[in-house]
């Protein structure tokens, strides 16, 4: 192991824990010398050192990976190089299902809970200590001073609960020493109130909400000019990075991350599609999902390195991505996002499966069981669109199931947040399955207006 790895370690696991690491956020921040984080081979070896140290940890603390190494008869002291690793079976979703196995702390050091949406029954929940919440909040902090420099008040109009988003970004921005202001998804019409009373800088939202409050500004010819917005949750397009810096002024900068993994893991720099991992705490892998071996793209697979209250070990995301060649300094690996391998739409802040919407619309008196849906964009805004095979199916019956098996479906038609069509009564002909599922979002099809149907900069008052 390379001397420069085990000092940046040091460095890192010092920085990870204090409560205010503003200093080492200008030091880390100044890329140019013989800084440890200029040399790729330093963050690989460093890697390995954490992914070793977790491997252990996992063996020794977490009943599901204890359970694992014995079933396949090897130690953890036995994995040393990547190829070791790279034998271990996968982690995956249905495996949280008991959660229990996971922990690996005593109950009294669990400081937060985060859960998933998008399944049926119980959804999958997420423990973190105090101390690994800290890790991950100071280095979302160095990440947003890496952008953004001097005043930071920011606006988040993400859902709350028990949900990662609001309650990380939060803290990310107290612990940039900026003003967070977390207001949830409302009434847009009151959230652009909030942007009159309280001036903010930067807006963190997703992009569907972001088009929706950009609407509103322009209902009520409001405006004023961002440094900054920053999403996450969804796929971000083209059209809405332009309408977002025409009408306020302000570069987009899109965001990835998941519960399991600790929130936003991931940088985006100007006038690039790729999304830099934070190598410093994550461990990434691209995968086939066929033959699980590496590949230029395919499934994206994690191993936080930073983790106490549950260790997660080659984790199987379900997202799919192609890695991403770049000439910028950061030297961590980056990646362009390229969807799902699964029925799983994201749209509109939420997490959809299409059986699940199947199953719910299925249930309404006189369906068939089979549903096709399609998902677009009109106006940019998310557009669900359910063609509800039957006889006699009445819309609204639908619509109840649908909002019973995904409350938050409601919320987000509520807010403006989704467009939610339903057509009954029709024939599907010769689909198979109970759920087809067309995304025009990916083929660049959506109907609808853009960016157009605002004010135009010259009328804006």
């Amino acid at each position: 192991m390379r001397p420069s790895a085990v000092l940046l370690d040091a460095n890192l696991r010092a920085f990870e824990a204090r409560v205010h690491p503003n200093g080492l956020i200008r030091i880390i921040s100044e890329h140019s010398g013989d800084h440890p984080l200029n040399y790729p081979h330093t963050i690989s070896d460093m890697q390995l050192l954490r992914l070793r140290r977790m491997v252990h940890y996992a063996g020794a603390r977490s009943p599901y990976y204890r359970e694992m190494f014995a079933r396949l008869g090897i130690r953890p002291r036995d994995i040393r190089t990547l190829d070791d690793y790279h034998r271990l079976p996968f982690t995956g979703a249905h495996d949280l299902n008991d959660w229990q196995r996971f922990i690996a702390v005593p109950e009294e050091l669990l400081s937060a809970v985060f859960t998933t949406s998008g399944t049926t029954g119980e959804p999958k929940r997420l423990y973190y200590t105090a101390h690994e919440l800290n890790a991950l909040h100071n280095i979302g902090a160095l990440g947003l001073r890496l952008r953004l420099h001097g005043r930071l008040r920011a606006l988040i109009a993400l859902p709350d609960g028990l949900w990662i988003g609001s309650n990380e970004a939060s803290a990310i921005v107290e612990r940039a020493g900026g003003l967070a202001l977390p207001v949830g998804i409302a009434d847009p019409a009151v959230i652009v109130g909030q942007m009159r009373r309280f001036e903010p800088n930067v807006v963190i939202t997703s992009p569907s909400f972001m088009v929706i409050m950009t609407h509103e500004a322009q209902r009520q010819r409001f405006h004023t000019e961002l440094q900054a917005i920053l999403v996450s949750g969804e796929m971000l397009l083209d059209e809405q990075k332009e309408l977002f810096l025409d009408y306020w002024h302000a570069p987009t900068y899109n965001s990835y991350g998941t519960t399991e993994i600790g929130g936003g893991q991931t940088l985006a720099l100007p006038n690039s599609d790729c999304l830099y991992l934070n190598g410093l705490q994550l461990y990434t892998e691209i995968i086939d999902p066929a033959t699980g071996l590496p590949a230029e793209e395919g499934e994206l697979v994690y191993t936080p390195l930073v983790r106490e209250a549950m260790p997660l070990l080659r984790y199987r995301s379900g997202d799919l991505a192609k890695w991403c060649k770049h000439g910028n300094w950061l030297p961590f690996g980056s990646i362009i996002l390229d969807g799902r391998d699964d029925d799983l739409i994201l749209a509109a802040d939420m997490n959809l499966y299409a059986h699940i919407l199947a199953d719910a619309a299925g249930r309404a008196a006189g369906a068939s069981g089979r549903v096709a849906i399609t998902v677009d964009k009109v106006n940019l805004v998310d557009r669900l669109r359910l063609c509800v095979e039957g006889d006699g199916v009445r819309e609204e019956d639908v619509r109840s199931q649908l909002y019973a098996a995904y409350p938050e479906l409601k919320l987000g038609v509520g807010s403006a947040n989704l467009l939610l069509e339903i057509e009954t009564d029709v024939q599907l002909g010769e689909q198979l399955k109970a759920a087809k599922l067309t995304d025009m979002r990916r083929s660049g099809k959506s109907g609808g207006q853009h960016a157009g149907a605002l004010v135009p900069p010259a009328a804006r008052q």
